[in-house]
């Protein structure tokens, strides 16, 4: 009798994961302002069974966000047992670059709203956790140069991974040609002075993003 329930559980667990995979295509390729019926089509799910896991877009977007900012903080955190500190470093930017690359679209959608900042904020600070950990220990082993930040690998990899659809579309891999360029600027063999200090970490004060928002609104 006890199966009944698991098979259940089961049941309901792939039902979501398919929900946020429908999720994040849906709203990469036609943006956040199709309705939800869209992504439940695509899921290959009811809308009630789409509303019953998840209330409101707002709550699906969330969980959407939430997801993809876990499975990357699980994927650095694994990388943090790589021996060499090069190794260990340049599969974390990787992560972060190919996240970006795979799921490009979405990745342009949220990352352009502020609104957006503050969800799934411990996640995200647990990831940046491990990629301080792993930079740092690249740092102290001067196999990376000291005035880089733990943010600056989040931007970087942005520039790396985000290109037009059509270049995209034509060469899948062309981001990794930009990966390797970012990685060799990061290198003390390459360092130069930098122009600027570093990035402003939107996870620490996310407060001015969003009064600009409500500012940009009234």
């Amino acid at each position: 009798m006890a199966t009944v329930p698991r098979a259940l559980r089961a049941d309901a667990e792939r039902n979501r994961r398919r929900i946020l995979d429908a999720a994040r295509q849906v709203f990469a390729d036609e943006g956040l302002g199709v309705g939800v019926d869209a992504v439940a089509r695509t899921a290959g799910v009811g809308v009630g069974t789409l509303y019953r896991r998840f209330p409101t877009k707002h709550d699906l977007l969330a969980a959407v966000i939430e997801d993809g900012v876990c499975r990357l903080a699980e994927e650095v955190e694994q990388v943090e047992s790589i021996e060499d500190p090069w190794q260990a470093f340049e599969s974390t930017v990787r992560a972060f670059a190919e996240t970006i690359a795979r799921d490009r679209g979405f990745y342009e959608v949220i990352h352009g709203t502020p609104e957006f900042i503050p969800i799934a904020r411990e996640s995200k600070l647990r990831l940046m956790d491990s990629v301080q950990r792993v930079l740092t220990r690249a740092q102290k082993a001067r196999v990376v140069r000291k005035d880089i930040v733990a943010d600056d690998i989040a931007v970087l990899s942005q520039v790396a991974a985000r290109m037009p659809r059509w270049r995209v579309e034509a060469q899948p891999e062309l981001w990794t040609r930009y990966l390797a360029l970012a990685l060799d600027g990061m290198r003390p063999e390459a360092a130069t002075e930098l122009p600027h200090g570093p990035p402003a970490s939107p996870l620490k004060d996310p407060k001015p993003a969003a009064r600009r928002s409500t500012a940009a609104r009234r």
